[in-house]
């Protein structure tokens, strides 16, 4: 009887959605769950043929000479750092001479002081440069062109930065040096010890949607998608909207953040801290139809069906495009194993115009997770979550065969599949 390893200590939902999920699919298989987890991969026993486990319990050694399953891939960095991300898209881009365009547009830069950026901004950043400058003419700060600035490694919203203005992004950086001598601030990101940072677009029209009261807030979709070898990608279709903590307005210069981040932890950070109820956050996406609609400079609507199957697609090609570029043109960085599968928390924005019809939504891939934060659904969208184990773990420990790229079956459609990487 082949033996299945299931271990994620310290995080208790995510066990139970995994050890759950494996017992309703691997039902000839011995499912064991350590009483007490190994300390590190080292310790953990190597004779097992599928291991669904944290990352750093793997015994990827071990894995690897005995071709056993394994629920993450070893080396994947070029999916989950921003600049290694924003790079193999470009690549791909240019090589192939396709449009690539289904992130925001984004400059990788590599920078430790401020009194670096001058050389930066003549350099690899003169289209920045070109469009800052070109922002001193406008009248009004609506008629700019945004940036976002992103640290390439932080997590949960620390580091980010909107600016419009030469001057506000040589303050960033100043501003960053500056936090290295406050131990004390947890969200501040050092120029100093980080350098790696994204410039991308920021999606000036993004669909907001008013969920509950609160006004109409931003969102961003998370999907979670499984990879499996070398390469199929597959979409959970069951997407979560995850919102900003407060009313979307439009960026300024000194503004807020808080209305145009909708990362949960930000959420809660500043209710704690403004001792104000926590506005619910976290929804199961298809449950949103027929919620209030809107976009900057445009009237109120609702969400459609048609909506819903219009972003759907575009979260597919969204998709299946960024991870085909990543292991076209970063395999040295994204080692595709075989026997390796993997569940990623994918998250996007969706766009479009002041119409609201269902054919101008676009959806724009932002970032890649490894390992996500499975608990942020709650207790009410566990079956969700429980789905997402059930089906991965078909598709990556029983080598459920694949289908076509575009078609769903039992909830999961397929993004992307291709030999890229051939078994022996």
């Amino acid at each position: 009887m082949p033996r299945a390893w299931i271990c994620f200590p310290g995080a208790p939902y995510t066990q139970h959605a995994a050890q759950t999920g494996a017992q309703a699919v691997l039902r000839d298989w011995d499912i064991e769950v350590p009483s007490t987890p190994p300390s590190d991969a080292d310790a953990t026993p190597t004779d097992y043929n599928a291991y669904i486990a944290d990352y750093d319990l793997l015994p990827f050694d071990a894995i690897l000479s005995k071709g056993a399953l394994c629920s993450s891939y070893m080396i994947r960095k070029a999916l989950i750092r921003k600049h290694y991300l924003a790079q193999s898209l470009h690549a791909f881009g240019v090589k192939r001479n396709i449009s690539t365009d289904v992130a925001p547009r984004s400059w990788a830069l590599d920078i430790q002081f401020a009194d670096e950026l001058d050389e930066l901004l003549a350099d690899d950043l003169y289209d920045v440069r070109d469009a800052l400058t070109a922002n001193e003419e406008c009248s009004s700060e609506d008629e700019r062109t945004w940036f976002i600035l992103k640290p390439g490694m932080a997590d949960q919203g620390n580091g980010i930065r909107l600016f419009s203005s030469l001057e506000r992004l040589q303050e960033i950086f100043e501003e960053m040096e500056g936090d290295a001598s406050d131990d004390e601030d947890d969200d501040a990101v050092y120029a100093s010890q980080l350098r790696h940072f994204v410039i991308q677009h920021y999606i000036s029209t993004p669909l907001l949607l008013a969920p509950s009261s609160g006004g109409m807030r931003k969102f961003h979709l998370r999907a979670y998608v499984t990879c499996v070898g070398g390469l199929q990608v597959y979409l959970h279709n069951d997407m979560l909207a995850l919102f900003a903590p407060v009313a979307y307005t439009p960026p300024t210069e000194e503004g807020d953040l808080h209305g145009h981040l909708s990362n949960t932890c930000l959420g809660e950070k500043q209710a704690a801290e403004q001792g104000i109820p926590v506005l619910p956050s976290v929804f199961l996406f298809r449950d949103l139809v027929d919620t209030p609609i809107s976009a900057p400079g445009a009237s109120e609507a609702k969400l459609t069906q048609a909506h819903m199957d219009a972003i759907r697609l575009g979260a597919v090609n969204a998709i299946g495009t960024t991870f085909e570029a990543v292991a076209r043109e970063a395999s040295v960085h994204w080692q595709m194993w075989p026997n390796a599968f993997e569940i990623f928390g994918v998250d996007l924005m969706v766009s479009c115009d002041a119409s609201l019809s269902p054919d101008s939504m676009r959806v724009w891939l932002l970032e890649i997770n490894a390992q996500p934060d499975f608990k942020q659904s709650g207790a009410k969208l566990e079956g969700t979550i429980q789905h997402v184990f059930e089906r991965a773990i078909q598709l990556g420990v029983l080598q459920e065969e694949g289908w076509p790229a575009g078609e769903s079956r039992d909830g999961v459609t397929c993004c992307f599949a291709d030999e890229i990487v051939k078994h022996p």
